[in-house]
């Protein structure tokens, strides 16, 4: 039965595609499997809908163990200590020799420390105990045990590792996230793929720490995974199907609702960016309901999985990673995943337009016109600002459905301040690029209360928020036109603050506007990506910060999250 409009109170929601189109199927009886049943497309193969975890085998399990420095003065940690002991002060004479080349986010290896063990890599954890740092804005402690972690764990993948067991050092969930982390590697299309390492924590304190970052570093892989896979095989399908192949089990209630549907709904902002591609545009509905009767969180996020930049057609150097463009509803899907294993006492409902931006006969064209579900007439000035566009309708839809406590959007919204020469292979970076080189997400709020929670939660995942302005003198530069409400570029060359001037118009509460344009790609300069990802491939930033965030606002006694 194809539905016209959406019926949001019911047990489980899940989806098909019968010759291309979707119909919505409710059960209040539904069982796991066949919430994950598959999405039946013509001509597809179905995707993995994360990554998988290694299975190698080994007799032994190889070791990360931590060292404090303090000048050239080190200090065991008490697992690294209690192997030292075992071993007769091996660990003490290999670091006398070599630990003048021991510095935090490097990592030596042994091998001949203890016979129940393998290769023995030992990772610097800077000085002992340093804290917050105010000037980093950083709990260092906790970001420095995922860099010692991400150090060991990548030299003994390296070797072939097949079980790795961790010193969680003073942060054993930190460890965690930063073991999968580093573990991990896109090579779904590679014919000899590395086994993935099994990993552990070393000792048998801090299992349940141990667990619970284990949850959000597979969480985070999973988001790398989604928005790695190329365009042909990531489509606004394939994304419903692997939300509902790995949510719908979990207990999040899933709904992808079609064309006909979205254009019932009078969303003609989202329509207007998804009318150049011939991949049906799909709007993805996820629920979480962790908590008895509290108004829940809303997130939108970007579901834009090709973003070619339609007839303001973007340069071949941009085009490569423009896969990426849908790592805003990753990092959103990652987080309801954790949300949902972690068991969080919080309401979370996703709106996630999917849709690519295409060029074709019937692309939206530079000077259109559309009018957005609120009634605001848009402009369409630059066709490669099509992000907000779909947000738009989103974010209206998503408030008067669902009356949230707390808005949310996650996007890649702004790449560059112009374009390059199409003869150019670079493109000058811009936008909150430009302004954090890669070192935060950028954040807008209304909302003090939410922005100091937010950055707290960066400061502890080691995932940062930066915050730009979000000021009257931005709103003036898209509403200076006597014929429209509203233009999607606007006369200024502030790029990140214009995009979040144009979003505030479809906001009506409390609210917060990541855009993570600059994260969500591990940049390839040495030095510049924590030890635990990969360089030159999608990074899953920030699913744990969203995560922290969302569960520190569970955690505040019912009051409202940011309050």
């Amino acid at each position: 039965m194809r539905l016209a409009k959406l019926l949001p109170y019911v047990d489980k929601i899940c989806a098909r595609v019968n010759s291309g189109k979707i119909f919505i199927r409710y059960s209040s009886g539904a069982t796991e499997s066949e919430c994950g049943k598959k999405i039946g497309v013509q001509g597809k193969e179905k995707q993995d809908a994360g990554p998988g975890e290694g299975n190698g085998e080994g007799n032994k399990s190889s070791l990360v163990l931590g060292v404090y420095q303090s000048g050239d003065k080190f200090e065991l940690t008490a697992a690294a200590a209690e192997i030292d002991q075992k071993s007769g002060g091996k660990l003490s004479r290999h670091l006398n020799e070599m630990s003048s080349q021991l510095s935090l986010g490097k990592a030596l290896v042994v091998t001949d420390v203890v016979p129940q063990h393998g290769a023995v890599a030992l990772s610097s954890l800077g000085p002992k105990d340093p804290g917050y740092n105010t000037l980093e804005d950083l709990d260092e402690t906790r970001e420095n045990v995922r860099v010692m972690v991400g150090a060991g764990v990548n030299a003994l993948r390296g070797r072939g590792s097949s079980a790795v067991a961790v010193d969680g050092a003073a942060a054993a969930g930190a460890a965690a996230e930063a073991a999968h982390l580093a573990a991990w590697r896109f090579e779904e299309f590679k014919s000899d793929r590395q086994p993935t390492p099994r990993l552990s924590l070393y000792g048998p304190e801090g299992q349940q720490a141990w667990a619970e970052g284990s949850i959000l570093g597979r969480a985070q892989n999973w988001a790398r995974f989604l928005s790695d896979m190329p365009a042909n095989k990531m489509t606004p399908v394939d994304l419903a199907q692997a939300a509902l192949d790995v949510l719908c089990p979990l207990g999040v209630r899933v709904a992808a609702h079609e064309h006909s549907w979205v254009a019932a709904q009078g969303m003609a902002a989202f329509l207007a960016v998804a009318r150049g591609s011939c991949e049906p545009p799909l709007f993805l509905q996820c629920e979480y309901r962790g908590a008895a009767d509290a108004a829940p969180v809303l997130i939108a996020a970007k579901g834009i999985t090709f973003d070619s930049g339609g007839l303001c057609l973007k340069p071949r150097a941009q085009l490569q990673e423009m896969r990426g463009s849908m790592a805003g509803a990753a990092v959103t899907l990652a987080a309801l995943r954790a949300l949902a294993e972690l068991k969080v006492a919080i309401n979370v409902v996703a709106v996630i337009p999917l849709c690519e931006n295409m060029v074709s006969g019937q692309c939206m064209k530079v000077g259109d016109v559309v009018r957005a579900l609120n009634g605001l007439s848009l402009q369409i000035e630059d066709t490669d600002l099509e992000g907000r566009l779909a947000l738009a309708d989103a974010l209206v839809y998503g408030q008067a459905q669902f009356k949230p406590a707390l808005v949310i959007d996650v996007a890649t919204l702004t790449l560059s301040t112009a374009k390059a020469s199409h003869q150019s292979h670079t493109s000058p970076p811009g936008g909150v690029l430009l302004g954090t080189g890669g070192g935060a997400f950028g954040c807008f709020s209304n909302s003090e209360g939410a922005w100091a929670a937010l950055r707290r939660a960066g400061a502890a995942t080691g995932d940062r928020a930066w915050r730009f302005p979000l000021w009257d003198y931005y709103q003036r530069q898209i509403r200076n036109d006597p014929a429209v409400d509203l233009r999607n570029k606007g006369s200024g060359t502030a790029t990140p603050c214009i995009g979040a001037a144009f979003l505030k118009n479809f906001i009506c509460g409390d609210w917060l506007h990541l855009d993570m344009t600059g994260v969500g790609r591990v940049a390839p300069e040495a030095g510049a990506a924590p030890t635990y990802l990969a360089p030159r491939r999608m990074s899953g930033r920030p699913t744990r910060t969203l995560v922290a965030f969302l569960a520190a606002a569970a955690g505040q006694g019912g009051g409202e999250p940011g309050q």
